[in-house]
């Protein structure tokens, strides 16, 4: 069997797991995210041996050379020395300049956006523990011309990044960033069709700067917002999006809440059970799902079941 060796102890792999589970298997800690290659949370760097071209997929070029590679992609099949990665390598620093409640169990933070930092609306990033390099993906809830950058962040009971933000952030501090991922964005070519905007939670926040980028582009079509939590707590920008409909004729806001009746203009119950009627009124519609992954799982098919094309339903799943 494979031998890892990481921050001075060995760890064996077998052959059908990957170098991240054999390591944390045996006592190791090798952070991670989605465990699928996209958030890129467990990259490690290769002191030691060659990592399988597999297991650098989507890794920019720069960091393949000095040996990153993904850990949950890696399945060894000769030895290998590992260290974690080097912040400086790899992120990219951003000062904090606002830390918000939206509700009591959802902050808005507001970073600089650093010189150079390119993204579109609706992608997401890593931000970095810099003293450990705890890290966590986060979308984004602006738009490049804001000139911050924004992120609707869950604060969770037990949770280490979440919590660490609440009492060890202010502005002026300084976090970590990675470059920004994903494709569950606005496109051009979608101007003269209709937009399915659904998101549960804290998935409002790449739905809203899709919603941004799409009105601030000219789209003329209709744009449909359904937001879905479980009661009026959690539709923390009720008002904000109301007043957005109200400005544009083009765009309507649909409020769900799964505990509690319907709210002024909105709809009960689970939210993947309202996409059939709202997608009734026409055929060609393009569709933007985000949120908690088992509900847009639910709702992606709900859309096929409807008859949408795959390559028309764009998700962002949080894991």
């Amino acid at each position: 069997m494979p031998t890892v060796i990481y921050q001075g102890k060995a760890y064996e792999c077998e052959s059908d797991e990957t170098l991240l589970d054999g390591v944390n298997r045996q006592g190791g800690t090798i952070s991670y995210g989605c465990r699928g290659g996209f958030c890129q949370s467990c990259m490690v760097k290769a002191v030691k041996g060659t990592p399988p071209a597999a297991a650098q997929a989507g890794i920019r070029p720069a960091m393949k050379k000095k040996g990153y590679f993904l850990s949950c992609l890696c399945k060894p099949e000769s030895d290998f020395e590992i260290t974690p990665p080097d912040r400086r390598d790899e992120f990219i620093p951003a000062t904090v300049t606002g830390l918000e409640y939206l509700n009591p169990t959802v902050i808005r933070l507001t970073t600089k956006r650093p010189d150079g930092f390119n993204y579109r609306p609706g992608q997401f990033v890593n931000l970095i523990r810099p003293e450990d390099g705890l890290a966590r993906s986060y979308s984004l809830a602006s738009i490049p011309s804001d000139g911050e950058l924004a992120f609707h962040i869950r604060l969770l009971p037990d949770g280490k990044m979440s919590n660490w933000f609440i009492d060890h952030l202010q502005c002026g501090t300084e976090i970590l960033l990675s470059d920004a991922m994903g494709d569950c964005c606005y496109r051009k070519g979608y101007a003269d069709r209709p937009l399915l905007l659904a998101g549960t939670g804290t998935g409002l926040a790449p739905i809203y700067g899709i919603l941004r980028d799409a009105l601030a582009s000219g789209h003329s079509q209709q744009i449909r917002l359904l937001h879905g939590a479980l009661s009026s707590d959690g539709l923390y920008y009720d008002q904000l999006l109301r007043g957005v409909a109200d400005k544009h004729n083009n765009f309507s806001y649909i409020p769900c809440l799964l505990n509690e009746a319907a709210p002024e203009g909105g709809l009960s119950g689970p939210i993947d059970s309202h996409i059939p009627a709202q997608l009734a009124s026409d055929s060609n519609w393009v569709a933007f799902l985000c949120g908690d992954s088992e509900v847009v799982t639910s709702m992606r098919k709900s859309c096929v079941t409807h008859g949408m094309d795959e390559s028309a339903i764009h998700s962002d799943a949080f894991g």
